[in-house]
């Protein structure tokens, strides 16, 4: 049996899924004080669909695995099945009458940020093209 992933690599995905989490957390609880509690409740409910969706995609994709075809494979389905969860996800919300869609859209689109920010600022430090190494 093989590990699909490196303890880094895991370290990492929780870090992401933490922030995001955080991100979801603050940005709901300062909209819900500046533009009253729906659009709040909307933010989060927003987050919650990227965070929900990516906390199935970390879960599925990073157990160990027999060999790199079965991980490969792991991954398409859990790309898949994360797609369905927020579809899935975005039309329960829709029938709901009390939503703020932009406030929805922007929780999520937090989420996604996070998800590139994050391992974006973990990434190791390289110097620029421009100068030698040493």
């Amino acid at each position: 049996m093989t590990v699909s992933s490196d303890p880094q690599t895991r370290s990492l995905a929780v870090r992401i899924l933490l922030w995001q989490a955080a991100v979801t957390t603050v940005l709901g609880a300062l909209v819900a004080l500046w533009a009253g509690s729906t659009t709040g409740v909307s933010i989060v409910t927003g987050g919650l669909i990227g965070l929900i969706a990516n906390l199935y995609m970390t879960v599925a994709v990073l157990r160990p695995a027999r060999s790199a075809g079965f991980a490969f494979g792991r991954l398409l389905a859990g790309q898949f099945v994360k797609v369905l969860l927020t579809v899935g996800m975005f039309l329960a919300v829709a029938q709901r009458k009390d939503v703020v869609w932009p406030a929805v859209f922007a929780g999520y689109v937090a989420t996604l940020m996070v998800f590139w920010v994050v391992p974006a600022l973990a990434a190791p430090k390289l110097p620029p093209r421009s100068k030698a190494r040493e």
